[in-house]
């Protein structure tokens, strides 16, 4: 027979508020027992459709060898890249090291396929009469629209809108989220996400395929970062560290699996779709993933916060002592008071108030430039480290992206060693630095030495370590009822380096090594910011202004009895 449960009438205090301490009652309840374990592994799953679909265009937008079709020499039917005739019928592109893709040379048509009937002068081809290389890839966006030659472009501005949708879905879900709870947020994204990514499987033309793409990526930003900050807070202080990187190997994860997943279905369109319908799966999560017991007591919705917590109780098979059931009203503080009136209460705590507050707007622009440089360094690294592997292998495309993707395993472990040995604070600015000085030292090597190749792995691995440092960092920095917003207006920060990063490869037409410069100068000042950051390290999430102000320093009590003490100074000055 189940468990009967007896409801407490949970008293009010006396200007209407209560709250009860959260993190002492998962100490006792669990930290991380079997509930939040269940809760956090089901969060985990979306993390690789996540992964996966972040970095699909890499292979639905890939671009293939193609050159120009010969007339005279190739048949519409059955026409195939690689030629015995190419050698006197396309120029050599040497910068490249391939066929000339746009150009071929001027031919008799009406001759034959002969050497002797092609002339040295050059002519350009129409985007509709070339032949491309299936060997690698069957169809993709590139093939399927002719987005060649003068229209390559067309192609790169699918990344730029996709980011684009990742920038405004962070901000504008990161801001629903603090409004409208942690719950209703991830089902929108689990919606979007498989609406909008089976549409973009099913797009008729290249207008569509950019509407959906914008949809999906602001829906999987409402995934990831819902996801997380719901995951971080159903654990106690001590399990926020893993909690924090785990969901990146998921991540991580996700991008083997699209690697292998694309290596087998080579169709854009039907990669698309195996990667978005298994999204619609998620929705069952309304009826097994609570709401955020934290962002519940940060509305005044104790009763709900008591339910969750007995719940989490009797699936753990422990019971939550009375003494911590008991209600702890909320302190008012003085209006008159400058310093508590721009720090607040839980209950009155806005983004605004958070930027009025000098230490946390400070902390605020600083996180901010470490999630651009961060991400601008660590998807930049990865456009220009995919040569490796054999030229002619025609697996290349998809050994290389598996590799990028499994050297973020380390980087995801060092992390958690360090956040754990070292805190926060010293992980953050060593893995920045530590990231810069490997992109600096590969600058200084002999161009294309294998050395090369180690050192920008160890810098991927370094800058890959920050990420999953960051996530975490920034939500234990400030206050939970803008939690998420500042999670959230971080991250939409962060695809700017995103949107910067296809273009990091052009520095290289100034100076070959500029981008690994760039990309050092960057992470050393990431790192040297994040010295001005409080440790955070087994300290309880912020629930207040005060609290958040108070990290590193002295306990959000000491700060107020502070202020109150220094009331009747200012009252004395005036």
């Amino acid at each position: 027979m189940r468990d009967v449960v007896i409801q407490r009438q949970i008293p009010l205090s006396t200007d209407g508020t209560m709250t009860v301490n959260i993190d002492s009652i998962l100490q006792v309840i669990g930290e991380f027992g079997p509930y939040q374990k269940k809760v956090y592994f089901l969060l985990c799953i979306p993390v690789i459709f996540v992964g996966a679909a972040n970095l699909a265009y890499v292979f639905i937008a890939a671009e293939p060898n193609y050159r120009c079709f010969v007339d005279g020499c190739d048949t519409k039917e059955t026409a195939v890249y690689y030629e015995p005739y190419l050698n006197f019928s396309i120029p050599w592109d040497k910068d490249h090291q391939r066929y000339a893709q746009c150009r071929r040379y001027k031919h008799e048509s009406d001759k034959g396929c002969q050497d002797k009937y092609f002339t040295n002068k050059t002519e350009a081809c129409s985007r509709d009469n070339l032949v491309y290389d299936n060997s690698t890839y069957v169809s993709t966006l590139v093939t399927e629209f002719n987005l060649t030659c003068s229209h390559s472009w067309e192609a790169g501005l699918a990344q730029s809108i996709y980011f684009g949708g990742i920038l405004f879905g962070s901000f504008a879900f990161g801001i629903t989220s603090d409004y409208i709870g942690r719950k209703l947020t991830i089902m929108a994204g689990f919606f979007g996400m498989a609406v909008t990514g089976i549409g973009t499987a099913l797009v008729p033309n290249l207008i569509s395929f950019h509407v959906m793409r914008f949809f999906n990526a602001m829906s999987t930003s409402a995934v990831f970062q819902t996801a997380f900050v719901l995951g971080l807070e159903m654990v106690g202080p001590s399990k926020r560290v893993m909690c924090g990187v785990i969901g990146e190997y998921f991540f991580a994860l996700g991008e083997v699996v699209l690697a292998l997943l694309a290596w087998v279905i080579r169709d854009w369109r039907m990669l698309q779709l195996v990667l978005s319908a298994p999204c619609a799966c998620f929705l069952f999560y309304w009826w097994v993933v609570p709401e955020s017991v934290r962002w519940l007591q940060s509305q005044g919705r104790q009763e709900d916060v008591i339910n969750i917590l007995q719940k989490v109780a009797r699936f753990n098979k422990t019971n939550i002592p009375v003494d911590l059931l008991e209600s702890q009203p909320t302190e008012n503080l003085s209006e008159n008071d400058e310093e508590v009136l721009i720090r607040g209460q839980t209950d009155d705590v806005t983004l605004w108030k958070v930027l009025c507050s000098p230490v946390l707007c400070v902390r605020f622009l600083f996180m901010c430039f470490i999630w651009i440089q961060t991400t601008l360094v660590y998807y930049g690294i990865s456009t220009i480290s995919t040569d490796l592997g054999t030229e002619d292998n025609p697996n290349k495309p998809y050994l290389d992206f598996m590799i990028n993707a499994l050297v973020e395993m380390p980087g995801y472990t060092i992390a958690w060693i360090g956040m754990s040995m070292l805190g926060r604070k010293g992980s953050l600015s060593l893995s920045l630095m530590s990231a810069g000085a490997f992109c600096i030292g590969a600058s200084l090597l002999a161009e294309g030495g294998s050395m090369v190749v180690v050192a920008v792995m160890f810098g991927k691995c370094g800058i890959t370590s920050a990420f999953a440092i960051i996530y975490l960092y920034t939500s234990e920095l400030f206050p939970t009822k803008v939690r998420n917003t500042i999670l959230g207006s971080c991250s939409m920060c962060a695809r700017i380096g995103g949107m910067l990063a296809p273009f990091s490869k052009a520095l290289s037409d100034i100076y070959v090594q500029l981008p690994l410069l760039v990309f050092g100068t960057m992470s050393i000042l990431g790192g040297m910011c994040s010295l001005a950051f409080p440790e955070t390290l087994n300290t309880k999430l912020p629930d207040t202004i005060v609290e958040a102000v108070s990290l590193g320093r002295s306990t959000g009590s000491e700060v107020i009895a502070r202020n109150l003490e220094e009331e009747p100074l200012l009252e004395e000055d005036e």
